[in-house]
């Protein structure tokens, strides 16, 4: 959604690059911190030097167009999550087609901050304009909005600021704003749920699966992820900003970057996810169902192996009393294997076996930020398997990040097998359930290494 304050035509624009033609470029400067005046916005929010007299400096301005219904809103944060410049001075000139060339930004900033002129803050249903420098902001923009000595954070993509053009959110629902403390950290508690548009859309497309409403529903994903993807980025940029560490910053910098690089991967994968239609055929059991695998009627367990689990497959082994619930570790492939085919002999209708790196993934989802699990050492050792039973996967099951890595069938090209999910001592980034690149050798046991198992329909 686009506005302008006020427009002129092109022809006026290049007789105005001929009247400046002769003299120093004109320089444009926005202020990074602007005071909404009575029109809805700051007079002196954007300026200009030798710029033409003739020419009204506002038909080329451009930034936010914002109109809430909530009273009372103090101030508004606007920041580019790619770290783009809103703010600052640049030189401009016109070029051969009359568009808006700007050159490199001196004092640049990529927050800005617009506040309201008194205590009683904006009114309610009018219009403001926040003045940008013209920014890319495609890959997301936070909009933090406070009020009443609370804010609400509001992630925009796939949008463009434009010369002499004023953008609105999209998406943008007050009722859906949730105000927390000004010092509460930017993550996500939580794993999203799907909100109305998607719903509405994968409803559309079990109705009548067309390629076409497949789209749409892929389109929708793909705003909600980036939103998520902007998020992260936001965070990132407070990192930079105020981290002690750099060990931080590299750490979320790699989250972003692999969300970033496996967008399309991650996408898939959640589609197939909400477009399984199949319920669980028994609640009560370990075994939940795998939504999106290939696989005959996939499920996976509902937590790793336990000793007191493997100790009936192989009466010999023994472990530490009291930890018949811990995971089994010390677990050869070749050992996990033959556990799974001791299950299949004792079923005509399943196969069991380990799961690929893929399925792993389509169980466990994506790891949220702030989960509570026993990793980095919060723990001395390995726990029970449902310790941190409050913390479940995209499947329902647990224990898949932290407390012991599980042993996967696939293998990188060195034929190591991938293993995942972090372990007790592990770092929180390692235990990301897309990280694939640690391995371990398959005929060796390790004692942070313990498997879970996926049973399929026999065919």
């Amino acid at each position: 959604m686009t506005a302008t304050l006020s427009s002129c035509g092109s022809e006026e624009i290049i007789d105005q690059q001929e009247e400046v033609s002769s003299s120093e470029n004109p320089t444009m400067t926005v202020l990074a911190e602007q005071v909404a005046g009575s029109d809805g916005y700051d007079k002196n929010g954007v300026t200009a030097l030798n710029f033409p007299s003739s020419l009204d400096l506002h038909s080329i301005s451009s930034g936010l167009k914002l109109n809430f219904q909530l009273s009372g809103i103090t101030k508004i944060e606007l920041e580019s999550v790619d770290g783009y410049a809103l703010a600052g001075t640049v030189g401009i000139q016109w070029g051969e087609t009359a568009e808006l060339l700007v050159g490199e930004v001196e004092n640049a900033n990529s927050i800005l901050v617009f506040n309201a002129p008194d205590e009683n803050g904006l009114t309610a249903g009018k219009d403001y304009y926040i003045f940008t420098l013209p920014c890319d902001l495609y890959g997301g923009y936070r909009l933090s909005i406070y009020w009443e000595g609370l804010v609400a954070h509001y992630f925009g993509v796939h949008q463009t600021v434009e010369s002499g053009s004023f953008i609105s959110p999209v998406d943008l629902k007050e009722n859906e704003l949730e105000f927390d403390d000004p010092d509460a950290p930017l993550v996500e508690e939580e794993r999203p749920e799907l909100d109305a548009t998607t719903t509405v859309l994968l409803r559309q497309y079990q109705q009548n699966p067309t390629e076409e409403n497949k789209q749409a529903l892929l389109d929708q994903m793909g705003i909600r992820y980036d939103k998520v993807v902007a998020r992260k980025k936001a965070k990132l940029r407070e990192l930079e900003r105020e981290a002690l560490t750099l060990d931080v910053v590299e750490e979320m910098q790699e989250i972003v970057d692999e969300m970033v690089e496996n967008r399309d991967i991650r996408l898939e994968q959640q589609f197939l996810r909400l477009i399984d239609p199949r319920n669980d055929d028994n609640p009560n059991d370990a075994w939940m169902v795998l939504r999106g695998a290939s696989a005959p009627n996939a499920y996976i367990g509902y937590a790793p192996v336990t000793n007191a689990e493997y100790a009936v497959f192989k009466p010999d082994f023994t472990y530490e009393a009291g930890q018949d619930n811990y995971p089994v570790v010390n677990i050869t492939i070749a050992d996990a294997m033959a556990y799974c085919d001791w299950l299949t002999a004792q079923d005509n209708s399943h196969s069991y076996r380990l799961p690929t790196d893929e399925e792993w993934i389509l169980g466990a989802g994506h790891m949220p930020k702030d989960v509570v699990m026993n990793a980095g050492r919060v723990e001395m050792g390995l726990t029970a398997v449902d310790a941190y039973s409050q913390t479940t996967g995209a499947c329902g099951g647990i224990d898949f990040w932290g407390n012991c890595w599980e042993w996967t069938s696939s293998t990188d090209s060195n034929g190591q097998y991938i293993i995942k999910g972090g372990s007790w001592d592990s770092e929180r980034d390692d235990c990301r359930s897309e990280k694939s690149d640690v391995v371990r050798i398959g005929t060796q046991g390790y004692v942070n290494v313990g498997f879970r198992v996926v049973r399929t329909d026999s065919i």
